[in-house]
């Protein structure tokens, strides 16, 4: 508020200014005319006046009004003092000549009323309505005092000259003073309209400015990025977004800048499409924009305003979407599946074990079937996985122990690994608790563990971590495999993505899907000085939603964590 209150009252002070100017350039002019015409074509002396003080009250009227012309230039404040000053000297300049050019008779008695029209130009009405008022008194004081001898005449000057008869002097105290009545009511009313059109203007300024200032607030306030491009497509004007966006340092970075180092636009001047962005740095970056004329008020094309946003959490989500859509299809998949393949393999199961225990075989055909029923293990399990994926569902959240799943898990993965000669080991907080599934964090430390092992040479060790921080649990699987490659890490927790050679890429999945259930996150980091460390964080949760005794017996109620 008080800025724009500032703003105001310096495009007043500007304006009054101006018009101090206009009145000090119509002093001049009346001066140089009027003054210096009367010195030029009439002969003052032939009527009796003393032409040496004319010629000084021109010197005092440029005098003055130089004087006012370097005060307006060098005051910025107390222009309203200044004008008055202005007003006042006026009215002391055409006092000196009316006195000294016949009092009531003067020619110049006009000038009272330039003065009133000037006090209406730099005033209002009402200082127009005083400034008459004053006229009036300073011209009937000079008209009547030297008609009747009560302020002598200049001392070089007959008094005859300064004393007109009855007559003459009545006409002219009449003509004088309705001249000047009638121009002060006339100022006063122009006064008054240009009060009223000089408030009207500051109104319309302020609302111009309002509207300028939201303008400016709306496109800085822009979240997506906003570039003005000429005829040449070079940037004419950006926002702080799209500096943001593009990684300048400021505004300015982008100003004259070609399109094309950002963009790769096409030639029309309407366009919306998907593409690739490039920053400051030129690393690249997905991104969305939308092109249109950029017109002026009447029409005129001057170019085109470019609108973009970065996509790349929207291609985050999108790929998200994808891999739920490929999640919902494996579902469907899996359970139509199921029927069709696990009882087939039951009954192959059987037959071949109750072949492989018959007496006629040899054991080189015993070493056959136990492979086969290896592979039909293997194929019961790849489905059971596929079912896991498929039909996995929110997280049932209990509070419970973690080190004893974890333990659990290195035990169950170390029977399943007897014959891999890798290093297993579990290191639990005993005081960690949390609020999640048991079953399906169980199922999180079996893939990645098994993972570990898979991707474990040999003699290598797996590292099981269990910990908490202030915002969530943290379950930390390390490994000293080869590590995970830079080009696969977006990949990673696709289904059916693999770097294995008998494997389907489903681990990986089914781990991320049970993660997202938790509200949680997985990422895979190096593990110094090789190997990968895959960390899981889960967020606390402030109550219980569901109890399972089997594996803890949780407070009553919905106690919070401790």
């Amino acid at each position: 508020m008080s800025a724009a209150r500032s703003s105001e009252r310096g495009s007043d002070d500007a304006i009054l200014a101006g018009r101090l100017q206009l009145a000090l350039l119509g002093r001049l002019v009346l001066a140089t005319i009027v003054l210096g015409g009367t010195l030029l074509f009439a002969n003052l002396a032939a009527h009796g006046f003393t032409s040496q003080a004319v010629y000084g009250l021109i010197v005092a009227a440029y005098a003055a009004s130089a004087a006012n012309a370097v005060a307006i230039t060098r005051t910025q404040t107390r222009l309203a003092r200044l004008a008055a000053m202005q007003i006042g000297t006026d009215l002391v300049l055409t006092s000196g000549l009316v006195y000294l050019t016949g009092g009531a008779q003067s020619g110049f008695a006009f000038l009272f009323g330039a003065s009133v029209l000037a006090t209406a130009l730099v005033g209002s009405g009402r200082s127009a309505t005083f400034v008459a008022g004053v006229t009036l008194v300073l011209y009937g004081s000079i008209a009547l005092g030297l008609a009747n001898g009560g302020l002598p005449g200049p001392p070089d000057q007959p008094p005859e000259s300064y004393a007109p008869a009855g007559a003459d002097l009545a006409t002219a105290l009449l003509r004088n003073l309705v001249g000047l009545v009638v121009v002060g009511g006339l100022a006063a009313t122009l006064g008054d309209r240009l009060q009223q059109t000089r408030t009207e203007l500051a109104r319309v300024a302020r609302s111009a400015a309002g509207y300028a200032q939201l303008n400016e607030d709306v496109v800085r306030s822009l979240a997506s990025g906003l570039l003005t491009l000429d005829a040449a497509d070079r940037v004419m004007s950006a926002n702080p977004a799209a500096a943001t966006i593009l990684g300048a340092d400021d505004v300015d970075a982008l100003i004259e800048q070609p399109i094309t180092r950002y963009f790769d636009v096409s030639s029309s001047k309407t366009d919306r499409r998907e593409g690739l962005g490039r920053r400051q740095d030129a690393t690249t970056f997905p991104v969305g924009y939308t092109r249109a004329p950029l017109r002026s008020a009447d029409g005129t094309e001057q170019g085109s305003l470019l609108i973009f946003q970065d996509l790349t959490e929207l291609m985050g989500l999108r790929r998200k979407a994808e891999r739920a859509d490929r999640l919902a299809v494996l579902g469907s998949l899996a359970a139509g599946l199921a029927h069709e393949i696990r009882n087939p393999l039951g009954s192959i199961s059987g037959s071949v074990e109750l072949v492989r225990d018959g007496a006629a075989l040899d054991e080189e055909d015993r070493t056959l079937l136990d492979s086969v029923l290896k592979e039909t293990d293997r194929l019961n399990e790849l489905v059971t996985t596929m079912l896991e994926v498929g039909r996995a569902g929110p997280a049932e959240r209990v509070q419970v122990p973690l080190g004893p799943i974890a333990r659990e898990v290195i035990e169950l993965a170390r029977r399943g690994a007897s014959d891999v000669s890798v290093e297993l080991e579990v290191v639990p907080d005993e005081r960690v608790t949390g609020v999640v599934d048991p079953q399906q964090i169980r199922q999180v430390l079996w893939n990645l563990v098994r993972n570990a092992i898979q991707f474990s040479p040999p003699k290598g060790s797996v590292r099981v971590r269990v910990s908490r921080d202030e915002q969530a649990l943290v379950l930390e699987v390390s490994d000293e495999g080869p590590g995970v490659a830079e080009a696969d890490r977006e990949r990673l927790f696709d289904m059916f993505f693999t770097r294995r050679r008998r494997g389907l890429g489903l681990g990986l999945a089914l781990t991320k899907q049970i993660v997202d259930a938790h509200q949680g996150e997985i990422v895979a980091l190096p593990n110094e000085p090789r190997g990968s460390i895959f960390r899981v964080r889960i967020p606390h949760e402030v109550t219980l939603r569901t109890s399972d005794p089997r594996i803890f017996d949780p407070p009553s109620g919905d106690a919070p964590l401790t």
